[in-house]
């Protein structure tokens, strides 16, 4: 399992007092929050950027905890709802939580953001990566995701380099989710333009909202533009179907996709199709850490969430690297649980301001002057029924 070096001593610690008989751990817990999306369109996200947070807690509290103290998490479902993400950082701060880890989507992170400010409360995302949302609500705010431009011209550039002749491409877009619409019309055109990529239907995006289950029609239209390429910025699952469509209608031009997207579920119906995502994370490498949380990770979901995806998205890594975080920052501090709750919470937000190459998982973590984490890009594509390094 994974340890940040900070914790070999904490589990030193604990195999000594457990050989003496004595309690392994306090009782009284520091509390951190957690506002997922458990139920509404996140659905098929936050339950398992839920599992890699709790990876992580029962990996530290097996060790030791954090200054002899256990680590409980406080769990809000915001229902992929803005409104009740604010509420949640309402009830969060109200039950005494150090700090929040969410919400996952840029919708409800916009405004939960705003809202913990008011608190004083750190709020981290493992998700969202639009440009500017940490940055917009300094000092409380932060985020462990690369960020999306970024990933967005590499990829863009990736395609470039496989496709040399590709000239047209169809854009696609959930018109009313914010990372999906900011993808498609903000990130994306100008690395597209630069590459010497030609949007077709630049005025007329084909919109399909999440809600959709028929996407014979999408396909049929997007046939009928001929693109070269086509970006496809809607929630994977509803990828997934928009995938098998596509196939049956001989629609077999490389896919463009946003983050998130790097699951099994995904390159199984591909099918011929190449399918492009950019991640943070890199689920496939030889790192003795990485493959001992995919296989907890594994292991809970399929426990949990039977039928659903296995190989950890960047959210679910992500989730499990903040709890990390913010457990090396309060051991630092030196504060307990029963120290003064704004002394904790303004400790954790000092602590992650100046972090500097923290050991995740597969690469270290330094935290930028706007809140975001400073973390690698990669570039997948799927190939024969798997996802693959692009080279």
């Amino acid at each position: 399992m994974y340890r940040s070096k900070a914790f070999y001593s904490a589990a030193m610690a604990m195999a000594v007092a457990m050989s003496l008989g004595g309690a392994a751990i306090a009782q009284q817990p520091y509390k951190i929050g957690l506002s997922v999306e458990v139920t509404g369109a996140g659905a098929g996200f936050g339950p398992h950027m839920q599992i890699g947070a709790e990876i992580a807690k029962d990996e530290i509290n097996a060790a030791g905890g954090v200054n002899g103290h256990p680590i409980e998490f406080v769990i809000e479902d915001n229902q992929t709802k803005p409104e009740l993400a604010v509420s949640a950082v309402r009830n969060l701060a109200r039950a005494g939580v150090v700090g929040i880890i969410g919400p996952l989507q840029t919708n409800q992170a916009r405004v939960a953001f705003s809202a913990t400010n008011r608190e004083k409360l750190v709020s981290l995302t493992p998700g969202s990566n639009v440009p500017g949302l940490a940055a917009e609500n300094r000092p409380y705010a932060f985020r462990n995701s690369a960020l999306l431009q970024v990933i967005t011209d590499d990829m863009v550039a990736q395609v470039r380099k496989d496709y040399p002749n590709a000239k047209r491409v169809v854009m696609v877009t959930d018109p009313k989710d914010a990372i999906q619409k900011f993808f498609a019309t903000v990130a994306a055109p100008p690395a597209l333009t630069a590459a010497g990529f030609e949007i077709v239907n630049k005025d007329s995006y084909i919109e399909i909202p999440y809600t959709d289950q028929d996407f014979s029609v999408h396909v049929t239209k997007i046939k009928a533009l001929q693109p070269d390429v086509v970006l496809l910025s809607i929630f994977y699952d509803r990828g997934v179907d928009f995938l098998k469509e596509a196939i049956r209608q001989g629609l077999k031009t490389p896919v463009i996709t946003p983050t998130g997207w790097i699951l099994e579920p995904v390159a199984r119906a591909a099918g011929d199709i190449v399918v492009y995502c950019g991640t943070s994370f890199d689920p496939y490498q030889d790192d003795a850490h990485v493959k001992a949380f995919n296989a907890e990770f594994k292991k809970r979901v399929e426990a949990r969430l039977p039928g659903q995806y296995t190989l950890p998205a960047y959210y679910d890594a992500g989730a499990y690297e903040t709890v990390y975080m913010f457990a090396d920052v309060l051991k630092k501090s030196g504060l307990k649980p029963d120290a003064d709750v704004q002394a904790l919470r303004s400790a954790l937000r000092d602590g992650l301001q100046s972090m500097k190459d923290f050991p995740g998982l597969g690469n270290k973590i330094t935290i930028n002057q706007e809140g975001d984490a400073i973390k690698p890009t990669l570039i997948y594509k799927t190939n024969g029924g798997q996802w693959a390094r692009a080279k």
